[in-house]
């Protein structure tokens, strides 16, 4: 059976096109102007695995279930394969059980091959839902960048997977998202495209040495954000009562705040943060502060993950909650 064999082509849709672009392959290319907050693709799963630690034998499985039109798509997906072996680990740990060794041994012959196979297909384009991962044929066609402009999630309200633009973008700019972690340093995000085949080049992966270009102040940003991580994560959740007892708590969430966004991290872990803040706010009784930060929770979340999200509501209860309670405070 023949692999990787189409070339791809983007659903009918007015924001982008798959072009060829030199030395990536393929990639999205938006075709006008398009705003933070657009959502340029909602994406039906094409093959699923609903558990995170799946072998080859899962894959062959799923993919015998689907239609001659389905699996010809999944072949025309990219596959990472053909990869170095000496640039990965040579033995497996005595103690690893057997199952999660077969996986690991699987996998990694999957991507040393010289040939794609229908698991090196699955490890490239995979993308997590729910307990497990899918494969989206079209969310699969958009390119890493470490400072992408937009961010995909899985909506399970209306299952499908999403694609919104964090940061405007014009006609021309390839529309990129980021495969791994944003706030992680060059080191990790390296290791963690290994799994793809590719060494990112960039602007957030130049020269870090040189100080007057970008991947200097996002190697910066990035180290300042996982130390205030640290400082932080413990005491949010479950615990933000404790946290906003302790001092400069706020101050850290909201330094936290202006990193992200300097980043251009507009994702949901931005909202996150936002409603932390105004979460603290109301505890310490600044009901106006309270608000600000809620407004700006409530736009992110909306801007990186719609309004038919299924967390969504939790937001706008929580801003009406704030207005109630300002309206309570007027004479």
């Amino acid at each position: 059976m023949a692999l990787n064999v189409n070339i791809p082509v983007a659903p009918e849709n007015e924001y982008y096109q798959i072009r060829e672009i030199p030395g990536k392959g393929y990639g999205c290319i938006a075709l006008q102007p398009i705003e933070r907050g657009t959502r340029i693709l909602e994406d039906d799963p094409l093959l699923i695995i609903p558990f995170a630690h799946y072998l080859k034998s899962d894959i062959e499985k799923a993919f015998a279930e689907l239609t001659s039109e389905q699996k010809k798509l999944y072949l025309s997906l990219h596959s990472s394969h053909g990869q170095d072996p000496r640039k990965w680990p040579s033995k497996i740990a005595d103690n690893i059980y057997p199952r999660e060794r077969q996986r690991i041994e699987e996998q990694h012959a999957a991507r040393t091959t010289d040939q794609p196979s229908l698991l090196s297909i699955f490890q490239t384009n995979c993308m997590e839902m729910k307990d497990g991962a899918a494969v989206f044929p079209q969310a699969a066609r958009f390119n890493h960048c470490c400072n992408p402009n937009a961010c995909f999630t899985w909506n399970d309200k209306i299952g499908k997977e999403t694609i919104h633009i964090m940061n405007h973008v014009v006609a021309g700019d390839e529309i990129t998202i980021s495969y791994c972690d944003m706030i992680h340093d060059k080191p990790s995000r390296t290791y963690e495209l290994k799994h793809y085949g590719f060494v990112c080049d960039c602007r957030a992966c130049a020269d870090e040495s040189d100080e007057t270009t970008f991947a200097h102040e996002s190697a910066e940003r990035r180290f300042k954000l996982l130390e205030l991580d640290r400082e932080t994560k413990f005491l949010r959740g479950s615990r933000l009562n404790e946290g906003a007892k302790q001092e400069n708590f706020a101050s850290k969430l909201l330094q936290m705040a202006v990193l992200h966004q300097r980043e251009g991290d507009f994702t949901p872990r931005l909202a996150v943060i936002y409603l932390d803040i105004a979460l603290v706010c109301e505890v310490k009784g600044d009901l106006r502060m309270a608000e600000m930060a809620a407004v700006k929770a409530v736009e992110i979340k909306k801007n990186c993950q719609g309004t038919d999200f299924p967390t969504f509501a939790k937001y706008i209860d929580f801003l009406d909650r704030i207005r109630r309670k300002l309206a309570m405070q007027r004479p």
